[in-house]
């Protein structure tokens, strides 16, 4: 996929969101609907599936069904271990940060919430953020300049929020959100580039997601260590990748070299 492919895909993906969400904000405003009734709750979640929708737009027709299941199915050998490190050091950050957990949030309703996030409030957008923009991205500059893009992109695509009254997002201010999604864009990236497996990044995104949701969270040194910690893990992770990779052509050239003499 080519630059002009992730114009597409951005072009499609936020008509569709800020057209839904905007909406919402409107209705909640102006009528007598507020956030969370069915018809508001609709309208938000065709919003949320922008970026999945405008995925399948941008996938070559050609040859519709191979590509679909390497989009959807694909997976590289030892990836879930990258998957599950960063799970064990998001719960461990949020978790001993703030050490207070939600009463309201059972193991089933974490389980229920997990998978409500996973395919419906989050994780469902990891099919054109990781799936198309990072890695056509991460192409074309280097993985922490396409993180960083990709996080402030997906900052504006989330900004309409702040204006649907009573909506969860305002009770944290849009710069923490947008910087918090910088560094998923960190970890999801690397989860991706690992694993190649899309369900893991939508499993992940869930996951934060519903963390954030199951702890009182609280904005403290444990919190910020954590956080700078796995996205240091995530970097370190992309430069071994680099060396196993100039390491791998080297031994490539080596032997053609062998060859030929």
């Amino acid at each position: 996929m080519n630059i002009k492919t992730v114009t597409k895909y951005l072009i499609i993906t936020f008509a569709i969101t800020y057209a839904c969400w905007w909406c919402v904000a409107i209705l909640v405003a102006y009528t007598d609907f507020v956030y969370g009734d069915i018809l508001p709750t609709i309208i938000y979640i065709i919003g949320n599936f922008g970026p999945a929708i405008a995925a399948l737009f941008c996938i070559d027709k050609k040859d519709y069904l191979h590509l679909l299941k390497e989009f959807l199915f694909s997976y590289k050998k030892h990836g879930i271990w990258f998957f599950l490190l960063f799970v064990a050091l998001i719960s461990l950050t949020v978790g001993l940060s703030s050490m207070e957990w939600n009463p309201q949030m059972t193991a089933l309703n974490f389980f229920i919430n997990l998978l409500c996030s996973t395919f419906i409030y989050g994780g469902e957008e990891e099919l054109g953020w990781r799936g198309i923009l990072q890695p056509t991205l991460s192409k074309k500059i280097t993985f922490p300049l396409a993180a960083l893009i990709c996080g402030a992109i997906w900052a504006l695509w989330h900004l309409p929020l702040w204006f649907i009254e009573g909506h969860p997002n305002q009770s944290m201010p849009f710069w923490v959100q947008a910087t918090l999604g910088i560094f998923l864009c960190f970890w999801l990236g690397i989860i991706y580039e690992r694993s190649k497996c899309l369900p893991l990044c939508m499993l992940f995104h869930g996951f934060v997601n519903v963390m954030l949701s199951s702890f009182v969270l609280k904005l403290n040194w444990v919190l910020i260590a954590g956080i700078v910690l796995t996205t240091a893990v995530a970097i370190v992770l992309w430069l071994l990748d680099i060396k196993q990779t100039k390491t791998a052509k080297n031994q490539l050239a080596n032997n053609d070299l062998d060859v030929n003499l």
